[in-house]
């Protein structure tokens, strides 16, 4: 979480970055294994407003909200004017800038073309759901609130309500697979260090609280069916993390999304076993300091979410690169085979194919400013517990939603789960026209003001590939 960001850094040389120059001997990641992982951190930004309660008006799950424009708030616009100058365009331009934009599931799920996909049927039965699979949300503490947070930001959204179901520390792994067909099922589990569940309820903790909340509430906004386990790791240290990272692996969730990173650290890539389980796609965040590399994003087994502004109103949508996104080319690890087609610019200026990881792949609303309400609640009397939220954080778990989604489809045409798919992904879009139907190419913007830090077409070190477009994308990825 960085409610006020540090000046963005430019610190990769371009000797790390392109082939041209060289460096990397393309043989692996750095073999010092001697380092610890580091504490990680959540990546979630709030909006500075408190929105009011959102209306009733999708509580029938009509989806009413999607046919209007966002919520907004010009609150500090007035500020922001006066310290830009007071007057002229130069005011107006800071007041506008500071207005807030805020979305609901709906309006969201309209942007990216998630209310175009099929009409459920015998054969699917709620595949465009995600009824079936299994996401694994993991985080670190305890939030004692979380099933009451989902709840009401269920009701109040018109989605599927979550039956609450208990996990036994002693249950089998994996567990049984939820029926196709299924509704929403929601359970909290608590992570060993050994990789194993634990009977011991983690401490709760503020930040953490709301970082799970959001993840929670927008993997189920996407995939409003699929069954949700929230992992529950006793602290954010390394070994902690990782056997929370590890269990996800063993429940038998399809898909992992992790809203949490550190600065990427030597050593990190002896850990990417702990993202290999059969069948399971890692997502992870790249981060909200604008240019630079986190762990564990940076791992060629993970799908990195990077983060756009998102501007969407009367079904017109539109994204620029967010200053935050995290983004940029590893210290360690090597460019993984599907990332060889690819051209970057390094810091100055010069242009070639990297040879260590570029992160981030892929893109998604990212910018507190246009923001996703969140419901977190409250510990203050008084407080409505709604919130905008942003960051590379909420991104990820509506990747994670997406590829449930994707998953239940297949399972639905007797197809595996797609497990690790970056490599299916970065070539299937290789191709013009199979590009613009998957993925919107985002090309304006920047996270920092460094040669190489602005959004291009193409890939780039910032969206990556680029945002979803759901229809497209999800049929894409179904058919691999």
């Amino acid at each position: 979480m960085n409610l006020h960001r540090p000046a963005l850094l430019c610190t990769i040389a371009s000797a790390v970055l392109l082939a041209a120059c060289g460096g990397g001997n393309g043989t692996g990641s750095d073999a010092d294994t001697d380092v610890a992982v580091p504490l990680v951190s959540p990546m979630y930004e709030l909006a500075d407003i408190t929105p009011p309660e959102p209306s009733d008006i999708d509580a029938d799950g009509s989806n009413a909200s999607a046919l209007q424009a966002p919520g907004s708030s010009s609150l500090g616009g007035r500020s922001a004017a006066l310290s830009a100058g007071g007057n002229g365009e130069t005011a107006t331009a800071a007041a506008a800038a500071a207005v807030t934009a805020y979305y609901t599931p709906a309006q969201i799920r309209a942007a990216y073309g998630l209310d175009k996909l099929g009409a459920a049927g015998l054969s699917n039965r709620g595949a465009y759901q995600g009824s079936g699979q299994t996401i694994a949300i993991i985080t670190a503490f305890h939030n004692p609130s979380i099933a009451n947070d989902l709840a009401v930001f269920s009701q109040k959204f018109g989605l599927a309500a979550c039956s609450v179901q208990s996990i036994s520390p002693s249950a089998a792994m994996p567990l049984p697979r939820a029926a196709a067909g299924s509704g929403c099922a929601f359970s909290v589990v608590y992570a060993g260090a050994s990789g194993l569940m634990a009977t011991q309820v983690p401490a709760a903790n503020l930040s953490w609280k709301t970082e799970s909340s959001l993840d929670v509430e927008w993997a189920h906004a996407i995939a409003p069916m699929a069954r949700i386990i929230l992992v529950e790791a006793a602290s954010a240290g390394g070994a902690d993390l990782m056997g929370a990272i590890t269990l996800a692996g063993r429940l038998g969730a399809s898909v992992v999304s992790m809203s949490f990173g550190s600065a990427e650290y030597a050593g990190q890539g002896a850990y990417d076993t702990v993202f290999s389980a059969p069948g399971v796609t890692y997502v992870a965040a790249s981060g909200d300091n604008g240019r630079g590399v986190s762990w564990p994003a940076v791992s060629s087994q993970v799908l990195a979410v990077g983060g756009s502004t998102l501007t969407y109103s009367a079904g017109t949508r539109s994204e620029t690169a967010w200053l935050g996104s995290g983004g940029g080319i590893s210290s360690f690890n090597a460019a993984p085979a599907w990332q060889a087609a690819l051209t970057v610019m390094a810091t100055n200026g010069k242009v070639g194919t990297p040879t260590r990881r570029a992160v981030p792949d892929v893109a998604f609303n990212a910018n507190p400013k246009s923001g996703q309400l969140i419901y977190v609640t409250p510990t203050t009397a008084g407080d409505t517990g709604w919130l905008v939220a942003g960051g590379t954080s909420i991104g990820t778990p509506q990747w994670a939603g997406m590829l449930a989604v994707t998953n239940a489809l297949r399972a639905a045409s007797g197809k595996a789960a797609l497990g690790t798919m970056s490599a299916s992904l970065y070539k299937s879009v290789a191709s013009g026209t199979t590009y613009a139907a998957t993925l919107l190419d985002v090309t304006q913007g920047s996270n920092g003001n460094c040669m190489g830090c602005g959004a291009t077409t193409g890939y780039d070190l910032v969206t990556g590939l680029g945002t979803p477009n759901a229809t497209g994308a999800i049929g894409l990825m179904a058919g691999f």
